[in-house]
Formats: structure tokens, C-alpha cells, sequence
């Protein structure tokens, strides 16, 4: 039984570590995003760029990204309460 509990406690620490990468990933790539779309406006050299330069750096982040990332942080906060109901004998 404490073998069972040792190797759910390894094997949720591994999902938090791996979720928690995959979330700053996502916000990393986001704010490239960002990034380079202020940098877009401020020198539109194309027509695709033209016809977004007063958009808000925002708007170039697709809501499923945000919707994906949303989802991944609700995963994490899950896989850390079972980990705390884990650790207490819940």
C-alpha cells in the first residue's frame, strides 16, 4: 500500500512538473507573439501587416490558445489538489 502511495505521489509530481512547463511554454510563446505583432506595427512593410496595424497586440492570440491555456492551468491546480489530498491520506 505505501509503495502504491510513493509511486500516485512520483507519478502526480511528474504530471504538475510537465503541466507546469507546458503552461509556460504557451505564455512564453504568447508574449512572442505579442512581441512581434507590436513590432509589426511599428514597421508594416507588408499588406497583411497594414491591414492589422491598429489592431491590439492582443488580437493576435487565437482564443482556443487562450482557451487550451485556461484549461491547462484548471489541470494543474486539479493535479496539485490531488497531490495535497495524496499527501494528507484523503
Amino acid at each position: 500500500m505505501e509503495d502504491q502511495k510513493v509511486h500516485e505521489r512520483k507519478e502526480l509530481l511528474e504530471q504538475i512538473m510537465a503541466k507546469r512547463q507546458q503552461i509556460e511554454f504557451e505564455k512564453i510563446r504568447m508574449a512572442e507573439d505579442i512581441a512581434v505583432s507590436q513590432d509589426n506595427n511599428q514597421n508594416p512593410d507588408v499588406s497583411e501587416e497594414m491591414k492589422n496595424f491598429y489592431d491590439p497586440a492582443g488580437n493576435v492570440i487565437d482564443r482556443g490558445e487562450i482557451k487550451d491555456l485556461s484549461e491547462a492551468e484548471e489541470d494543474l491546480i486539479r493535479l496539485i489538489d490531488r497531490l495535497h489530498k495524496l499527501d494528507k491520506g484523503d
